[in-house]
């Protein structure tokens, strides 16, 4: 439904905006820090503050390290995190994840299911995921259930409803929000699988403000997210940075995207099984010296592509990097600071995810709170 509002009513949404998302990066602020923090008056900020209680978005109380105060604490204003949920969805390779999540996009509870990549549609996997969705609301009321957030792998459409393309699962044109939406009759939104990890990590990690904050995920592909300033970059009209289809090697292997010299064909899980000739829960710390310096070399000539044309602050390197043993990621920084511009090579950072194994699941709880509450 096309709804149209007052510039009254725009300028209100906007304060409100300002308060919430505030409230969840700086956290718990007395009402005059947070005012003077926005530039609002004591009068906007009475009512903001007043509508957001009424709604029990927020809850008043004492604010732990008020600075020089002295005597009684200041009275601050938080987020209660438990006020409404989101339903974050990872989509993977085989597999999907899924976690009940609140405001701080913390996982309540969780659920996964694995599916087959040849005998099971797209829209049979959907599906499923509104099933299981139908199982982890039941925690929480109906009407404290914000949305759906899933991430996926691959470009969506400008609007944010449909997977255009998934090249390792064989997917065109998925209407995920269209089928959660009719399935679960709450809203939903779908983003890049990546990017949805890169916002996570940046809004709800331990990253220290780093800023342009790149993650790079290695599974059965290498995909990439990129945030700056805050917000998800999401350039053109799908929003996509295929670092794994930069060329790498003139005469490679062939690609799923059609083309050859692809880095994922020698920087995956499928390749570097491949040269250990067996499945393994930590690949990279089984793999022979040599294979290993060859992955490095790849990943590190993309990762370089990326840094002397972006110039993130923070490299995040997840999926079989994130056990990967130490000494491997002492390898990448080593080999990718001889590749990277030189004023660069001292600003970049390469690190483990700071959010585990749950990055997937929080980055579509991510999208869902960005889309239903704190960019509404």
């Amino acid at each position: 439904m096309d709804q149209r509002y007052s510039p009254v009513q725009d300028v209100r949404r906007h304060h409100r905006r300002l308060v919430l998302r505030s409230l969840r990066d700086d956290g718990p602020q007395p009402r005059a820090d947070l005012a003077r923090r926005l530039g609002l008056s004591a009068t906007t900020m009475t009512k903001v503050v007043g509508q957001l209680l009424d709604e029990g978005l927020v809850a008043e109380g004492g604010v732990e390290g008020g600075g020089r105060r002295v005597g009684r604490p200041s009275t601050g204003i938080r987020i209660r995190a438990d006020a409404h949920h989101v339903i974050g969805v990872q989509v993977g390779a085989g597999t999907v994840r899924m976690g009940l999540c609140d405001l701080r996009a913390q996982v309540r509870s969780s659920t996964s299911f694995a599916f087959d990549l040849t005998g099971e549609r797209p829209e049979r996997v959907v599906a499923r995921i509104a099933e299981a969705a139908s199982g982890l609301m039941a925690d929480v009321p109906a009407d404290r259930l914000l949305g759906v957030g899933v991430a996926a792998p691959g470009p969506v459409d400008p609007a944010h409803r449909r997977n255009i393309l998934s090249v390792n699962l064989g997917w065109r044109d998925v209407p995920f929000a269209d089928l959660l939406e009719s399935a679960l009759d709450v809203p939903a939104v779908v983003d890049h699988n990546v990017r949805s990890m890169a916002l996570a990590e940046s809004r709800y990690g331990d990253t220290d403000g780093a800023d342009p904050l790149l993650y790079v995920y290695v599974r059965t592909g290498v995909g990439a997210g990129l945030v700056i300033g805050g917000l998800p970059f999401r350039p053109g009209a799908h929003g996509v940075t295929e670092l794994g289809h930069l060329r790498v090697l003139e005469k490679g292997r062939r690609c799923a995207c059609g083309a050859t010299g692809c880095l994922e064909t020698v920087v995956s899980e499928p390749y570097v099984t491949e040269q250990l000739g067996r499945r393994s829960d930590n690949p990279l710390a089984e793999l022979p010296d040599g294979a290993l310096d060859d992955l490095v070399d790849h990943l590190t000539t993309g990762l370089a592509s990326a840094v002397n044309l972006l110039n993130p602050e923070l490299i995040l390197l997840g999926g079989i990097f994130r056990q990967a043993p130490e000494p491997v990621f002492d390898r990448v920084r080593a080999a990718l600071r001889a590749k990277a511009f030189p004023v660069l090579r001292d600003v970049v950072r390469v690190e483990r995810p700071t959010l585990g194994g749950d990055a997937g699941v929080v980055g579509g709880a991510a999208v869902a709170l960005d889309s239903f509450l704190y960019e509404r």
